[in-house]
């Protein structure tokens, strides 16, 4: 608790960063697959504080901030992954000893209990928390965001996607998602990948953060070592990486509603 009041007071004068459009596809489509599934009291609660500027503008807040803001960057740094141990599972101990508890599922839940509180924090620092929980959710669904204790999994060897060259990690940040979709808005994404019902988004956001972690592990795990240094990215690889990639993404949606629905109501 102490770490994440802290940073509320050092962000204090600087969370009012004007919104702009900061791209990032698929960080942006899940923010606005959340917003589409808020209900109305967090919705309305969220709104006092961004004035209607949609979440989606938040989506990639925390990457411009490491690349652009380095004497802000440290506050953030490590809450862009998070780890499970080789039989995907998670615990305060394992994110303590292996990221020194600087980590995406650690910070939401340190954001969790800050936010019981909420009329005691500053609005500053609620867009701070906004504009983290935003990027932390997104991130600890993405398949190169998840790390294991025995693999670090960053994936930012070279490799090439449909024979350009990139890196394992660019390919899933983007490319994954965004190659059967290209020309396309965010906000359809958003709307391809809004489909479940009621009951199935009950389904798919049970359980709270951690559990979430783990099941993305276990999906992820199987497929860690399959594409390796100088691999290129086909149509052979795409059968399995863009269902993977799409259903995370889906997931993660639903699941960032819900932590916003949970901390605003």
């Amino acid at each position: 608790m102490k770490k994440i009041s802290l940073l509320t007071f050092v962000f204090t004068a600087f969370v009012a960063v004007e919104a702009m459009a900061w791209g990032g596809f698929g960080h942006r489509a899940i923010a606005e697959l959340a917003e589409r599934n808020l209900t109305k009291e967090a919705k309305a609660n969220i709104e006092k504080y961004t004035k209607g500027t949609p979440l989606a503008d938040y989506a990639v807040w925390m990457d411009l901030v490491r690349k652009n803001a380095p004497e802000y960057a440290y506050a953030t740094r490590g809450w862009h992954a998070s780890i499970v141990d080789t039989e995907c599972k998670t615990s305060q101990a394992i994110r303590d000893k292996h990221r020194q508890g600087r980590d995406a599922v650690t910070g939401i839940l340190e954001f969790e209990q800050l936010f019981k509180e909420r009329e005691k924090m500053s609005d500053s620092a609620v867009m701070f928390a906004i504009k983290s929980i935003v990027h932390m959710v997104a991130d600890m669904h993405c398949p190169a965001h998840v790390r294991f204790t025995d693999f670090e999994n960053q994936g930012k060897f070279p490799i090439t996607f449909f024979g350009k060259k990139s890196t394992l990690h660019k390919a899933w940040d983007t490319s994954i998602i965004y190659y059967y979709h290209r020309g396309w808005s965010y906000q359809q994404y958003a709307e391809k990948l809004d489909t479940f019902s009621k009951g199935k988004i009950k389904r798919v956001t049970e359980g709270w953060v951690e559990d979430w972690l783990e099941e993305s592990g276990r999906l992820v795990r199987p497929y860690i070592h399959t594409i390796n240094e100088g691999d290129d990215i086909n149509e052979n690889v795409m059968e399995w990486a863009y269902p993977l990639g799409e259903s995370l993404a889906r997931k993660a949606g639903y699941r960032l509603a819900k932590v916003l629905n949970t901390f605003f109501k």
